[in-house]
């Protein structure tokens, strides 16, 4: 059995001599050049730092600094990065205009300085015609009431979808959160 080691600050007693230097070092501070004791919480048995104590604060105030500072420099910098972006427009546009002036060829695609090209439908149009999506919005616009995927899925196909889709509710079912315009009303319930 391992020898029972004694504070002689305090009545606590340790089985190893590293348990009671730390606690000697942490509780008592021996070794420190204030050699006096650290004030103990007492509030449910536990023995550290009291509550409340400076050092979160500080560190907080320092980071809320740190980050105010951080901005401001990354808002300059934006600000610097987006003028010599517009010079950088409107040299590309005038290189590009004289080019087309003496009726050489402008390079299609991306170019350096332009910004990238948008893909996909335009903004405002609806689903393509004749798609699931087209459908299911034709459907659900024709109903003053909700309706459930199931009850879409069957009005889809009366309304003359053809698809080779298994199972057609489940589809239905992974389409209408993507619809604009569509709303959930109620635990598998739908409606424009």
């Amino acid at each position: 059995m391992a020898a029972k080691l004694k504070c002689s600050k305090c009545s606590r007693t340790f089985s190893m001599p590293a348990h009671l230097a730390r606690h000697m070092n942490t509780i008592h501070r021996a070794g420190s050049a204030r050699g006096k004791k650290r004030p103990v919480a007492k509030a449910k048995g536990k023995v550290g730092r009291p509550k409340g104590s400076g050092a979160k604060k500080v560190a907080a105030r320092v980071a809320v600094g740190g980050v105010e500072r951080l901005v401001g420099e990354m808002q300059t910098y934006l600000a610097d990065v987006s003028a010599q972006r517009a010079a950088l427009d409107a040299e590309v546009a005038a290189v590009t205009a004289a080019m087309k002036a003496i009726g050489a060829a402008v390079p299609r695609g991306r170019m350096v300085g332009a910004a990238p090209k948008k893909r996909g439908r335009p903004a405002g149009r609806g689903p393509r015609p004749g798609s699931l999506k087209s459908y299911i919005t034709k459907v659900l616009g024709q109903r003053a009431t909700s309706m459930s995927p199931n009850e879409i899925a069957v009005a889809v196909r009366k309304a003359g979808y053809q698809s080779d889709a298994k199972d057609l509710t489940k589809a239905v079912s992974n389409t209408l959160p993507d619809l604009k315009g569509v709303k959930k009303v109620g635990f598998g319930q739908y409606r424009v």
